[in-house]
């Protein structure tokens, strides 16, 4: 023992510096990695006072989707995953339950008897058995994703309410958009008021179509009023202010049907003749190729199965291999359907076909709606994406509207909305409202008296009792949303603050 003080000084360093290396251990080795479990956890149970929710069972890209759709929606949901990595991944964004959706103490914790709707995404053997867990103790109504068409008959055994196919769907819609167009027919067409439709019009190779054609202004060509466009995976309204418009866009015209068939004769070009060639045979695939059968069409399949019970031409190979695609006449086709699982997969092909035939209609599929820019940017003309499918869809089921696809496209919302007293839009004029300016949005046709009106502008005067439809991104609908209500910039900040406060709360 030291006496003096320098003897005291080193024995009271040597003490604390014992205690620093003690936590200096324990810290890391022990208590950090505890506190971070608790922190990572995902929550094995529904807030108490959730009620009149929705559930859905396995998260996937379709489920993301769908998942910021019912966000914007204010419509509450839950998310059960069965894989604790993948619950971890998402309880920070979303409301999740880690547990086995088919255990029964599962179901009951995550509120089921108050939820109104349940919905199935997982692998169809393990649906069947969650559908099964579901029907022993409730009789919500269960709406099965299915992967599997073949297998949708024993899901409805199983006590499943509705059997939907995102991919069956696609692939029909699909079809339609490469076949060759039918008389007064728009695939994907909504109807406005009275005679109006809103349409989605792919530039063909070689479109007649140019920046020329819109009129300053107004932008109409034919009698159709161009409203947006989107072009390489990018929405834009007022779209006569581009630079430039050519093939890889989409069109998205208001007006009749013969205003509309006129400028879809601009939009196509001159059909060439030649084979339609589908790369993958898979659930899409097959939707696309029995639709163009039905039509009179003979499409050439490309799979690395051998299609022996296919009763048209099919090439077995691999469809990124430049020899299979030349084999089976990729040079002389008009239209290359390329529908495969795997989204680098999709872009490589994008990229193959348009330098071995720059003026084909390259239609192609994206699994995930983050590849969707990607695959434009390959050289795509159209470019569809399962999950926006399943969402769309769906959101249309829980909102009780017509069952139908419309706008296929990411994070864009049409809406029809009454001016009134309140909303502060009676008595403006469109100038006045600058929807384009500030919210980033597009008033495309108007309804007065029961009189569909298509020919606005910016003079145009707002009064009380009209409907004006009008399109625009998500988060510029919500901000003209919460105009409309007459927040101000504070409210509107303190309330969107509020919400995620009370969303973190919930997930904690």
């Amino acid at each position: 023992v030291f006496y003096s003080p320098i003897g005291r000084f080193f024995s009271a360093f040597v003490a604390l510096s014992g205690v620093a290396i003690l936590w200096a251990v324990i810290m890391p080795l022990v208590i950090t990695p505890r506190l971070e479990h608790l922190v990572r956890a995902a929550p094995n149970s529904a807030p108490e006072r959730m009620e009149g929710h929705i559930i859905i069972s396995g998260y996937n890209h379709m489920v993301d989707a769908l998942a910021e759709r019912l966000s914007y929606l204010d419509i509450p949901f839950l998310i059960m995953e069965r894989s604790e990595q993948t619950a971890r991944s998402i309880y920070r964004r979303y409301p999740t339950i880690w547990g086995d959706p088919s255990e029964r103490e599962v179901l009951l914790r995550a509120n089921l008897h108050s939820a109104r709707l349940f919905i199935t995404n997982e692998k169809d053997e393990l649906d069947a058995e969650v559908i099964l867990s579901v029907r022993e103790i409730s009789d919500i109504e269960i709406i099965e994703l299915v992967s599997d068409l073949a297998s949708s008959r024993f899901l409805s055994y199983a006590g499943a309410s509705r059997i939907i196919s995102p991919k069956t769907m696609l692939g029909a819609f699909l079809a339609q958009i490469a076949s060759p167009p039918k008389e007064n027919v728009f695939p994907g067409a909504i109807h406005l008021f009275g005679d109006l439709m809103l349409a989605q019009l792919p530039l063909y190779p070689g479109s007649n179509l140019k920046r020329g054609n819109l009129e300053a202004e107004s932008a109409k060509v034919n009698g159709a009023a161009v409203v947006a466009i989107w072009q390489e995976g990018v929405f834009q309204t007022r779209p006569w202010r581009k630079e430039a418009i050519d093939s890889r866009s989409v069109l998205l015209a208001v007006g009749d049907i013969g205003e509309l068939s006129r400028l879809r004769s601009l939009t196509l070009g001159v059909r060439r003749v030649g084979p339609l060639i589908i790369l993958g045979y898979g659930d899409v695939g097959r939707q696309v190729a029995r639709a163009l059968c039905f039509s009179g069409i003979k499409p050439v399949l490309v799979d690395r199965n051998n299609l022996d019970t296919v009763h048209f031409v099919h090439k077995t190979g691999e469809a990124t291999s430049e020899a299979v695609l030349t084999e089976a006449g990729i040079k002389d086709a008009v239209a290359v359907m390329i529908l495969l699982n795997n989204d680098s997969e999709v872009i490589y092909c994008t990229l193959l076909c348009k330098n071995l035939n720059p003026g084909a209609l390259v239609v192609a599929r994206a699994n995930r709606v983050e590849s969707m820019e990607k695959i434009y940017r390959a050289g795509a003309d159209y470019v569809a994406s399962v999950p926006i499918v399943a969402s769309h869809l769906l959101a249309k089921i829980i909102e009780h509207e017509r069952e139908e696809l419309g706008l296929l496209f990411e994070d864009i919302e049409l809406k029809v909305i009454t001016a009134n007293k309140s909303d502060r839009l009676a008595g403006k004029t469109l100038g006045e409202i600058d929807l384009q300016g500030r919210f980033g949005c597009e008033a495309i046709a108007l309804e007065r008296g029961g009189r569909a009106m298509a020919a606005i502008d910016q003079s145009t005067v707002i009064e009380e009792g009209d409907r004006m439809a009008v399109i625009g991104g998500i988060d510029g609908m919500k901000a003209f949303a919460m105009e409309r209500e007459g927040g101000s910039a504070l409210g509107q900040r303190l309330g969107s603050w509020a919400k995620k406060v009370r969303m973190e709360i919930i997930r904690t």
